[in-house]
Formats: structure tokens, sequence, C-alpha cells
């Protein structure tokens, strides 16, 4: 298993808009390109190669920091696109001067507009508040050293992931720290792209937003089983992702089956408890060896923390440091419950504008009681419909139907 997680921090004085070597920003950019080569060269990988368009390096202007991926599709290939044009810390959308897009590669221009990162015509996702830049400078001004954890697995197979958590180290006020993830699934065709947006103040966009492919296009997808939230101090592994049903245009037939995009298993989600004023917590694995790290608190009772479980003796990059050498965690040894989910198996969607969790045809829930009464349990079972009833050995009254 070809896993690293590394780590770089910044005090006020390291400004993530700096182009001197070793600064923050191009450490992610340095990332990125480590990432690109390693899973590029790997088998199976050929239709969906990644490249690196624009790093920090091309940023316009002495205010702009951001990146630009293309994301490898032998039908339609993405382009996600990040970036930062003020040194605005950003504490609502209207002050917020970053943006993250997704979108077709065919609707992405190279124009040199948006501090160096171009424009796209139309997008499939685009978020605009809750990703801040953190610097010595700005408005609101806000001071806050911080850290950046780069998570990836380059390992073959369909698996790999890249993974960043940007976030301050002194509290949540202006704090708009995010977590990005780009993975492969077995069940999906090409990457899959996971956003989760962690801030104390309300206001901003869902803590959660998931994209995946479905009929080779990239859709929003929900997670399922459902996250816990709130106060249910629960978090849990073993999520996976199918295409949403809202949006323009149906991406699914009606009863068509939809296998379950996984996420990677290093990454737990759930709830803390919304009202706690730690953050940047860790915690022993109280089921075996690992340390639980927090990359995020959930925004309110409708959103949710990240966590990853981090394997022992997991190695960083060269020249960079281990997670569990940032002196920002704080142990966090109660009131927290490890759930991992069953694994599940694909997912019958059904007629309505969103897929139809009845038909559930796991191991787990083919037992469910009403799953008997669906109206579509005898298609799935290619019996054609008609009594299920057996005519010998019956338990109860047939009475004369």
């Amino acid at each position: 298993m070809t896993l690293t997680i590394s780590t770089a921090d910044w005090t006020p004085a390291i400004d993530w808009l700096s182009k001197a070597p070793g600064a923050v920003g191009l450490r992610l950019s340095e990332a990125i390109a480590a990432f690109v080569q390693a899973v590029n060269a790997n088998a199976g990988n050929s239709g969906i190669q990644l490249t690196q368009l624009k790093d920090h390096t091309a940023a316009t202007g002495t205010t702009s920091f951001g990146y630009v991926l293309r994301l490898g599709h032998p039908v339609n290939p993405m382009v996600l696109r990040y970036y930062n044009t003020t040194k605005s810390q950003g504490s609502s959308a209207s002050s917020s001067s970053a943006s993250l897009a997704l979108g077709l590669a065919s609707n992405w221009t190279d124009d040199g507009l948006n501090g160096g990162y171009g424009t796209f015509s139309t997008t499939v996702a685009s978020l605009s508040s809750g990703l801040s830049y953190y610097g010595p400078s700005g408005s609101p001004v806000y001071d806050a050293a911080g850290r950046l954890v780069v998570m990836m697995d380059t390992t073959p197979g369909g698996k790999e992931f890249f993974a960043y958590n940007i976030a301050t180290t002194s509290g949540d006020t202006y704090a708009q720290n995010h977590t990005f993830i780009l993975f492969r699934s077995p069940a999906s065709s090409g990457w899959s792209v996971a956003l989760l947006r962690s801030q104390a103040l309300a206001g901003m966009f869902e803590s959660r937003n998931f994209y995946t492919w479905s009929n080779n296009v990239m859709v929003a997808a929900p997670s399922w089983p459902n996250v816990p939230s709130g106060l249910e101090q629960l978090l849990t592994t073993g999520l996976g992702l199918i295409p949403g049903g809202n949006g323009p245009g149906q991406l699914f037939e009606y009863r068509t089956k939809q296998e379950r995009v996984s996420l990677p298993s290093l990454f737990w989600f759930g709830s803390n408890q919304i009202t706690d004023p730690r953050r940047l917590s860790r915690v022993t694995n109280p089921s075996g060896p690992g340390v639980f790290y927090q990359l995020g608190a959930a925004m309110n009772s409708g959103g949710m923390d990240c966590w990853i479980l981090v394997p022992s003796s997991t190695a960083a990059m060269a020249g960079w440091n281990t997670i569990g050498s940032l002196s920002s965690w704080q142990t966090f040894p109660d009131r927290l419950y490890f759930g991992p989910e069953v694994p599940r198996g694909a997912v019958l969607m059904g007629p309505d504008a969103g897929p139809d969790f009845l038909v559930d045809w796991s191991s787990v829930a083919m037992g469910g009681p009403g799953v008997l009464q669906h109206p579509i349990y005898s298609l799935q079972q290619g019996t054609g419909g008609g009594s299920q009833r057996p005519s010998t050995g019956v338990l109860w009254p047939r009475g004369n139907g």
C-alpha cells in the first residue's frame, strides 16, 4: 500500500501568495504533481490520465492563488478549478473571493482571467463561499497560524485517492477550512470528487458536496447510508455514493441498478458535538492500531465531521512532516463512537426524483419486511410478477386468494 500522509504548517508571517521556495502554496502544487505522476503510470489508468494544467506559479498579480486539474476520461474529461483572487478571508459568501468549480473540459478556456486560472462557460458545480485564503492581511484582518495536510494512496487497482485539508490551528473564527478528496472506485469509470467545508459560522454551503460518474457524466451524488450529524457523536466509514436524481436531466433510468461508489476507507464521517469548542482533535483507535485525526468539524446540526484513521507508522513524503508531529492536536479521549458500515450492494432506482432506498438489494436489507411489499420486488427477483406464496408448507391461513 503506497500511502503517505504529509503535513506542512505556517505562521501568520507566512503568506499563501508567496512563490518563494518552500512556500506553503507551492507545497500543495508539489504534492498534486507527485500524485499525478504516480497514478498516471498505474496500469488501468491510461484512459483517465490526470493533468495539472495550472499550479501556484500560474497565478497572476500579487493576490492570486490556485490550481487547475484535468480529470481524464475516455468520453467526458472534466476540469476542476480552484482559485482565490484577493487576500479577503471571507467569512460569508459576499466577502469570499475563493471559487471551486467543476465542469466539462470542453467548457473551460485558458484565457488568463480569474487570477490566471481560466474561465468556464458552464459548470457542473460551482462553490464560492467557505473556501478561505489564509494570510497575515486582508479584510477582515485575521492572523492565523495553520496547517496543510496532504493524503494520497497511489496503489494501483482503482482505489487511488488524493486529498488535502487546509485549516487554521487557532480556533474557528474565520477558519473556513476545507477538505478536498479526488478518488477512484471500482464502481465508477472515472474520477469522483468530494468536497467538505467546515466552519463554526453558519450561512455557507452544505458541509458535504459529492460528485461521481453516472452514464459518463459527473453528477451530484448523495451518500448512503446517511452520515450521522448533529449530536450523535458517531463516526462511520464504508459509505458509498450513488448518483442523485435532482437537477437538470434525470441521469438514471427507472428500475436500473446503480453501483455504490465507495469513498476511501481511510476517511470517517459523522458528528462530534456541535457545541464542543475543541477542534483539531485526535483519539487513539479503540478497535485496533492507528490514530484518528479530525480534519474538520460539522458546520451545524445538518453538517458532519471528517476524520481520518491513520495506520501506525504511516510515512510522509520526503521533505514533509508526519501528521502526528503537528503540535496543534488535542487528545479527545471520550464521547465518540466508531461504527464501520457493512458493505452494501447496488441500489435499484425508483420512479421518483431520487433513489428508492426501499429497494436496497444488499444482504443486509433483503430481509426487511418492506421489501416484500415493494411494487417492483418481483421484477428484481425475475419472477415476472404473480403470487409469491408457496403451494405447500404454508404456515398461515391462505383463505380463498
